[in-house]
């Protein structure tokens, strides 16, 4: 191997390294352990996707839930409400009712 000096600009002085500086990828200790890091990746990234996958799929049948769940309370509020209506209107009926009678008591009163 063959030494080669350099200097740094800012402060002039040299530098010592070995060989001719240029590294080839894929080369020496950090590369091969990028290169490791790498092939371990790809499972987590894997497991990564399924997990967020399966939480996609638990959130579509929860969402699918709801909305089963929302059409069931809107069919009871409607239920409810009609049902309201009938009540209030029978409630005007008996009111009507013993409003009448009142009257009439009252005329049965006068007559007495």
């Amino acid at each position: 191997m063959t030494r080669m000096e350099t200097l740094y600009p800012s402060t002039g002085r040299r530098a010592k390294t070995i060989g001719t500086g240029r590294r080839r990828p894929g080369r020496g200790i950090i590369a091969r352990r990028l290169n490791d890091g790498a092939n371990r990746v790809q499972p987590t990234q894997e497991n990564d996707l399924q997990a967020l996958m399966s939480r996609f799929e638990l959130l579509i049948e929860r969402v699918e839930q709801l909305k089963r769940q929302n059409a069931l309370l809107v069919a009871q509020e409607k239920s409810w409400r009609e049902e309201r209506a009938h009540l209030i209107e029978k409630n005007e009926i008996a009111k009507r009712k013993v409003e009448s009678m009142i009257l009439r008591l009252k005329a049965l009163e006068q007559d007495s």
